[in-house]
């Protein structure tokens, strides 16, 4: 076949490459739209499993991944034009998104897999490579996240973990591009195109996935139980979080937990994260607030505050447990910062090795964010233990965007917590962000089976149960749950009886997907070595 013409070959492939981004981009600016994840991957199949174009180059790829990764993290270009683009970089090509392309390629080229099934083994692959090797683990994006609406499809999540879910919409969009291309191959007959065998036996292999998945999500929504647990109130303050008015901010939440939550009312109250940008420890400054607060209320206090590093110029993100006298009774130090806004990649690397550099690298930093970070990270899973019941009830909680990441909540299950607290202020992010986040918590709900308190300093605000369901949520006075003031007293559900599988599988369905597209990798390239040895010298 002659080569297509470059001014036919570039507008097509930048075409294709561009709409999967845009598709699946859509999903960041609006989660509602999650049913374009079933076609947001068929324009990139098409480009890079097309029999008749073998050889397409993966620059396309590599453009279209950039921007489906500054569409994903928009709000990142608040701080400057040039900040997202370079995340995208940094994310985007050093998370080994591009690898999707040239996996795909492979699966379906050199071993003739079904669409259907090259796709969504090399997604998946994709997608755990982007969550183990971006930078802080920051990918909160994944195909799976788009389906957390449809509680009974996410249910599988508790034995594949997210990547499940992700792989049977990235079925499905192999599904449609095997139809594509069956279609063309039968002059654009759709009939022609449906009678071929090949095609039929997938559609019922992607049929009868979908419909085995169904009925286990259904099943477990029957069949798990919970039973009452704690009384927990959850603070929305809506008041900006500024390193000037710290003390300001601290006093109008305590004047907010003392007017809205009845003495006796809750054994728990917890505040979001940052709700002291301050050392919490400073003598005189806000303990003795706390303890009189929880003595007031007759409850404990988990808040998040700023804490004292092992380096006297570095500070953590803390989670603190207060007790009704005042007294830290338990201290947890968020495991993945921020880039960027908590701590400054490779800085100590860069000082070392081009002074230089290191200075303009920390200009640029501090001009786009108005601050140098100064962040240092923990390094352990902490289980809090509240008193309920006339015995220690054991609860974790993650801040931020650290929930993001798969491993960090399964830690906490793994160390015996029955529920969850995310403490968050995700009012600097703004937009569809905090829809969004809420998904990846119905997902983490689902895989460890554990209930979450979800506290948000503007949103969104609320409880989930163990099957990925919002009991509650806070609302303003006009029904809204972002940027609302107020509190929200609930009981925390206890899952009974039998937990999941996934925080005991280390990301195991994953990771058989990538030792599949690795292990088919091996032997294409084995294949290829025997073929030049048979051939000989030219």
């Amino acid at each position: 076949m002659a080569r297509e013409a470059w001014y036919l070959r570039v507008p097509r492939g930048l075409a294709l490459a561009l709409s999967s981004a845009v598709l699946l981009g859509f999903i960041a600016f609006w989660p509602g739209l999650g049913l374009l994840a079933y076609v947001g991957l068929v324009p990139w199949t098409i480009l890079y499993t097309d029999d008749r174009r073998p050889g397409t180059s993966l620059l396309y790829f590599v453009i279209g991944s950039m921007v489906y990764w500054m569409m994903l993290y928009h709000p990142s270009g608040r701080y400057g034009w040039y900040v997202l683009l370079m995340l995208s970089v940094v994310m985007g090509l050093g998370g080994l998104m591009w690898a999707f392309a040239p996996l795909v390629r492979m699966l379906h080229g050199v071993f003739r897999w079904p669409r259907a099934l090259s796709v969504p083994v090399a997604w998946v692959a994709t997608e755990w490579l982007r969550s183990a090797l971006s930078l802080a683990h920051f990918e909160y994006q994944a195909l799976g996240y788009s389906q957390a609406p449809l509680t009974p499809v996410i249910q599988i999540a508790d034995v594949t973990g997210v990547y499940g879910v992700s792989f049977l919409v990235a079925a499905v969009n192999g599904m449609l591009a095997d139809l594509w291309f069956a279609w063309r191959d039968a002059d654009w007959s759709l009939r022609a195109a449906l009678r071929r065998s090949g095609l039929r036996w997938t559609a019922a292999a992607v049929l009868s996935v979908w419909v085995l998945t169904v009925a286990y999500g259904a099943l477990r929504m029957a069949t798990i139980r919970h039973e009452p647990g704690p009384r927990v109130t959850v603070v929305q303050p809506s008041i900006r979080h500024t390193i000037r008015n710290v003390v300001g901010v601290h006093l109008a939440q305590v004047l907010l937990t003392e007017r809205r939550v009845a003495d006796g009312e809750t054994d728990l109250i917890v505040w979001p994260e940052n709700a002291i940008l301050d050392d919490l420890l400073r003598p005189d400054a806000y303990l003795d607030d706390l303890g009189w607060l929880a003595a007031r209320k007759q409850a404990w206090l988990l808040l998040g505050a700023a804490g004292r590093a092992e380096d006297p110029a570095k500070t953590t993100n803390g989670v603190f447990l207060i007790d009704d006298r005042g007294r830290i009774a338990g201290r947890y130090d968020k495991q993945l910062l921020v880039p960027f806004s908590e701590y400054v990649p490779g800085d100590a690397l860069l000082q070392r090795a081009r002074p230089g550099l290191w200075v303009g690298y920390r200009w640029l930093i501090r001009r786009s964010w108005g601050f140098l970070p100064v962040g240092t990270a923990g390094d352990e899973m902490v289980a809090f233990e509240l008193p309920w019941q006339g015995r220690p009830l054991r609860f974790a909680a993650v801040t931020c965007s650290e929930n993001i990441y798969p491993p960090i909540p399964a830690q906490a299950i793994r160390a015996g917590a029955r529920f969850m607290a995310h403490l968050t202020s995700e009012g600097e992010a703004g937009g569809s962000v905090y829809q969004q986040m809420l998904h990846v918590c119905l997902l983490r709900a689902v895989e460890n089976r554990v209930s979450y308190v979800r506290a948000g300093n503007t949103g969104i605000s609320c409880f989930i149960d163990a099957t990925g369901r919002v009991r509650s949520v806070l609302q303003g006075k006009r029904g809204g749950v972002v940027g609302s003031v107020g509190t929200l007293t609930d009981r925390v559900p206890l899952r009974v009886g039998a937990g999941a599988l996934y925080p005991y599988t280390w990301d195991a369905f994953a990771k058989l997907c990538l030792a599949t597209a690795l292990a088919a990798w091996g032997v294409a390239g084995y294949r290829r070595l025997r073929r030049g040895r048979r051939s000989g010298p030219a």
